[in-house]
């Protein structure tokens, strides 16, 4: 059984009084969240669309299959909620699409980013005080910085 397990510790730039650097600190938490639960979503579903992807973090984390920690399966963590929707196609259907929405919970700065992702992996944000969507730009990639 593949567990993924998070420290839930952020760089010293999250104790720094300066807000930006802790807004800054925590967005990189949150987008990492995110990918850690976009692979969780992938292992479960294990290829095998006749499954399907699971319907909430509780059944990725302890209580479930054990691939998200307790932190990241509550659905807060590191100044951001996040939200797991899941689109099913008929009530038996397995569930074939999802969404995740990460907001902040309380915005440190003006510009604060809220991001979006589904199972195409792609982390797309907004600088809005709303939540992110498919039709927002995605995030820089890492080869790109």
């Amino acid at each position: 059984m593949l567990v993924l397990i998070s420290t839930g510790i952020l760089s010293a730039q999250t104790m720094s009084p300066n807000p930006r650097s802790r807004a800054r600190a925590y967005e990189e938490s949150c987008i990492s969240t995110l990918r850690t639960i976009n692979v969780a979503q992938a292992s479960y579903q294990g290829g095998d669309e006749n499954k399907g992807f699971a319907s909430t973090l509780r059944e990725l984390g302890p209580a479930g299959v054990s691939f998200l920690d307790a932190v990241m399966a509550s659905g807060k963590k590191d100044g951001y909620h996040f939200r797991l929707t899941p689109e099913r196609e008929g009530a038996n259907n397995p569930i074939k699409h999802y969404t995740i929405t990460a907001r902040p919970i309380r915005r440190l700065i003006e510009d604060q980013r809220s991001f979006f992702t589904d199972e195409t992996h792609v982390i797309r944000f907004t600088t809005e005080n709303r939540d992110a969507t498919a039709a927002d730009p995605p995030i820089e990639p890492e080869s790109r910085k």
